[in-house]
């Protein structure tokens, strides 16, 4: 495998930009920062400290940041922490709690990471991230994150997950997703065949995400919408599935399994 079959086969797929939006503005409460995002408790943080020194003369950007929680957490220990997204309602969030907090070293900007200019980011920052997030999607996507960085580049994603309700959803909607694990191979050895060496590590996950009927309808609606043609029966069809959900509590409970594999290089080497 090369480069440029890497580049055939890990493709991004069709994209509804504004469906998109919908669904990530609707739950961008979730991605707010909360105190276990520390360097202790979350496998992300704890990788990246235990890779390299975090000091006050580093910055960072943080591509596909939410509402900037790991933002938030690396502005603790280094000098400038820039975050992008491509929900509006993710930025205003995190500016909104930075400001509160008085955290001063925080900045964060609309962007959509598939098609903004990295001119704007171009070797701007020590450290470039991308914890969990849609926006690295192809080898275009890795290669902009590579190329805002001068030396540090650390990358989360998930593998061998199961979303007990999205999963059903996407069936429910008749859509087949791309082999997502797929992605962690094209990631790993794109990094490889450019020169890179990077280290792995992983951890297994479980995440409980609760939310009303209302919100995740717009939240499993709205991801669908983003990558499939979804038609009324079809969308008629998973909010019955979501309402048959509704607990006692008034609420959707979702499980989410997952192994996080995480991955370091360094691009000056």
């Amino acid at each position: 495998m090369d480069l440029e079959q890497i580049k055939q086969e890990w493709m991004l797929g069709a994209e509804n930009e504004a469906a998109q939006i919908v669904a990530w503005d609707s739950t961008a409460e979730e991605y707010v920062y909360e105190p276990k995002n520390n360097f202790d408790e979350d496998p992300f943080l704890r990788f990246i400290a235990d890779q390299i020194d975090l000091t006050p003369n580093l910055s960072s950007l943080d591509v596909g940041c939410g509402a900037g929680a790991y933002s938030v957490a690396m502005a603790q220990r280094i000098g400038m922490a820039h975050g992008v997204d491509l929900s509006p309602r993710m930025i205003e969030l995190g500016q909104q709690y930075a400001k509160q907090n008085g955290i001063h070293n925080v900045q964060l900007w609309v962007r959509n990471w598939h098609t903004c200019d990295v001119g704007e980011f171009y070797k701007k920052y020590d450290i470039v991230f991308a914890h969990t997030t849609p926006a690295i999607a192809d080898l275009q996507t890795l290669q902009k994150m590579i190329a805002a960085s001068t030396r540090h580049c650390f990358y989360c994603t998930t593998a061998r997950r199961t979303d007990l309700v999205f999963d059903e959803c996407k069936k429910i909607a008749g859509v087949t997703e791309r082999d997502h694990d797929k992605h962690i191979l094209y990631t790993f050895n794109a990094l490889w065949l450019m020169g890179y060496d990077p280290i792995v590590s992983y951890a297994n996950t479980t995440w409980l995400p609760v939310k009303s009927y209302d919100e995740a309808k717009s939240w499993f609606t709205g991801r669908l919408r983003a990558h499939y043609e979804l038609n009324t029966q079809a969308e008629k069809n998973v909010s019955d599935y979501l309402q048959s959900l509704v607990q006692p509590d008034g609420m959707i409970h979702e499980q989410i399994q997952t192994t996080l594999v995480n991955m370091y290089w360094d691009v000056s080497e």
